[in-house]
Parts: structure tokens; sequence; C-alpha cells
């Protein structure tokens, strides 16, 4: 695969990934031409998966993003990383999206970027694997328990 066939598949995954960690046009559409920056830099080089590995560059780029900002910690200001604009959509009420973006509040970091992964970013359980170093059952296994919490958080909240 040649790296402009590569950008072209894999740029509007990218996009969205980054687009829900920033919350802003202005900080996706920068943060994703340094990632196909590096990408392009080091992709003669690459061995395995490569959206689990453009994927490791893009959660890295981001999670630099912030430390150079150091006024917002990764995982600290839910309010952007809660931004649903894939899920408003699909949802009708907005008592539902009020629910899901409580509920998504209250996942741990590695819960998020799990949720984050799999449905923004599209990556397949065992590119997540890859990426945290994980096997692709083990991945399995703690997205179907986020989901059930998930499920469980949002149910409590629409109740009452």
């Amino acid at each position: 695969m040649d790296f402009l066939s590569f950008y072209d598949l894999y740029f509007d995954d990218v996009y969205r990934y980054i687009y829900f960690k920033t919350g802003n046009q202005w900080d996706t559409d920068d943060l994703v031409s340094a990632v196909f920056l590096k990408a392009f830099e080091k992709f003669p080089s690459v061995t395995g998966s490569h959206k689990a590995w453009l994927f490791t560059i893009a959660r890295n780029t981001v999670i630099d993003h912030y430390r150079k900002k150091k006024d917002i910690t990764v995982g600290e200001d839910m309010e952007r990383y809660t931004y649903l604009y894939c899920f408003e959509e699909e949802l009708e009420k907005q008592d539902e999206v009020n629910c899901l973006k409580k509920s998504l509040g209250a996942l741990t970091k590695e819960e998020l970027e799990l949720i984050n992964l799999r449905y923004f970013a599209e990556l397949k359980y065992w590119e997540i694997g890859q990426l945290t170093g994980k096997t692709e059952n083990a991945v399995k296994l703690k997205f179907m328990r986020v989901k059930e919490k998930l499920k469980a958080l949002v149910k409590v909240c629409m109740e009452g």
C-alpha cells in the first residue's frame, strides 16, 4: 500500500478520533496534520497493522498536545471528552443525551479511551489490544464490562 492510499483510507477515522478528544475543529486540524506527517516519515518501516500503528501515533500526539497546554490534564475536563457529535443524531431526546454524557463522565480514563477507540476510531479488538499491549480477549472482556457499566449508568440516570 502506498502512503496516499493509506492516508485516504484512514483520514476520516483519525479525524473523528481526534475531534472527539479535542472537541474543536482547529486543534483537530492541526493534530491530524501532525499525525500524518509523523506517519509519512516512518511509513516505509511499518510492520504489522497500519491502523493500530497510526492510532498509536494519534493517541500519543493528542496526549502530547495536552501536556504542552498544561492547563488541562487529559481526562480532567470531561466536557471536552463527552462531546457526542456522533451519538446526538442517534439519540432522539435531550434527556438521553444528558444521561449519556453524565454516564460517560463517570467512566475511568481507561474505560473512556476504550469506548473512544472502539466507537469513534472504529478499531477492531485486536488493534486495540496491539495499541494497549493487551490480548484481544482481554480487550473484548473489558469492553463488554464497560458497555454493561455504561448501560447500567444510563438506565439509573433515565429512571431518576
